[in-house]
């Protein structure tokens, strides 16, 4: 289970954004999951779907279990547990129309991945050694290998990874609007050049930073008065200021290989989905077509499979916050009901994995009983 425990106390002077948040992963189980068909040795390496994630998210436990329903192989490995694995991996090339090609021996079992996601595939959850070094040798080297596995295979998720920075430049270059943006070591100087009476402070890179496997501690974006950000001393390490945009809604919108699925989120704060859980909404909505539009179209340009989108709607204009590409999807389907985000991204894997077998035809039409078994809801993650 996972548990979040926010600091008490008001911000103080030296403070980066908002209070910080405890989430301890501590204790998840971690352990190697196989989906594979019941067919005794094969000759060759088996097509298979890899999954890499934390023990303590439980979005590819559900997507693994909705792969088999629909027939789909598939091995979900997580990182607190990936280094008591037997590896042994074998990478060929051919000339013309021979694509790379990268065959694993896991455990004795003998897989050609088809398609590889990752996220939250972080080398810092691995348990530590006593040798420092070690630790950190062995930390480098799973998440090395599992990033260039991703690249190696037919198809990876989520596909690029644009920070926060690269994001905020190539939406504005598409011409979607962007809130006004400082990235700074003096917020108060920041603030002091934006409009409005409130301003939003958040972290330039990861949201989380993991202090010992397990343990993490977040610093979450905050709304934060204007004249009390002029008063902040500067840091010691870049933030991002940007301005407060008054708006008639906040959107979650997913892109899933081309599809959008969106959901209306009502929220006292940016930090309320782990502080007050029971005060957020989250109502399925139709996307807008602006918002559906731009989401596609940043989409295609970093060359996202998936993407978590944070859409602002002011008077009728979308404003373009951030896109997760880690960002969880059952929470959201938790508070609202359905399964519409489970059901796409299951679907859009099955429709990979096929693509990718050698001389593979269309993808078989899915019948009626494939989607009485896409999955169950369940009680997701935070985003």
């Amino acid at each position: 289970m996972v548990s979040a425990t926010g600091v008490p106390g008001q911000a103080g002077p030296g403070r980066s954004c908002g209070p910080p948040l405890t989430v301890d992963l501590r204790g998840s189980p971690g352990s190697v999951s196989w989906r594979l068909p019941e067919t005794g040795p094969a000759a060759d390496a088996a097509p298979c779907v890899v999954l890499a994630d934390r023990a303590g998210c439980g979005e590819f436990a559900v997507l693994q279990d909705t792969l088999h329903h629909l027939g789909v192989p598939s091995v979900r490995v997580d990182a607190e547990s990936v280094a008591t694995l037997r590896l042994s991996a074998t990478v060929t090339g051919g000339a013309g129309h021979d694509r790379t090609r990268c065959v694993l021996d896991l455990d004795g079992r003998r897989i050609a991945p088809t398609v590889v996601w990752a996220r939250h595939f972080s080398p810092r959850a691995m348990p530590a050694a006593a040798d420092a070094a070690q630790t950190l040798l062995r930390a480098e080297s799973w998440h090395a290998f599992v990033r260039q596995l991703c690249s190696l295979a037919p198809a990876r998720l989520p596909g690029d990874r644009p920070g926060r920075l690269e994001q905020l430049a190539g939406a504005a270059a598409a011409g979607i609007r962007v809130p006004r943006t400082v990235v700074t070591t003096a917020p108060a100087e920041a603030a002091a050049a934006m409009p409005g009476r409130r301003v939003v402070v958040k972290v330039v890179g990861e949201h989380f930073v993991e202090t010992s496997p397990g343990l993490l501690t977040g610093v979450l974006p905050e709304v934060a008065a204007h004249a009390e950000v002029l008063r902040r001393p500067a840091l010691d390490h870049p933030v991002i200021v940007q301005e407060h945009i008054e708006h008639d809604a906040e959107l979650r919108v997913y892109h899933v290989a081309g599809a959008v699925h969106a959901y209306a989120v009502g929220k006292r704060a940016p930090d309320s989905p782990w502080r007050e859980e029971a005060e957020v909404t989250v109502t399925p909505v139709t996307a807008p077509p602006a918002a559906a539009d731009a989401v596609r179209r940043l989409a295609s340009l970093w060359g996202l499979t998936y993407g978590a989108f944070d859409l602002l709607l002011s008077a009728g204009e979308v404003v373009f916050l951030e896109v997760n590409t880690d960002g969880d999807w059952r929470w959201f389907e938790a508070k609202a009901g359905g399964r519409a985000v489970s059901t796409a991204v299951a679907l859009a894997i099955r429709t990979l994995h096929l693509a990718a077998l050698e001389n593979a035809g269309p993808p078989d039409p899915l019948e009626l009983v494939d989607f009485l078994l896409l999955g169950t809801r369940t009680r997701g993650s935070r985003p």
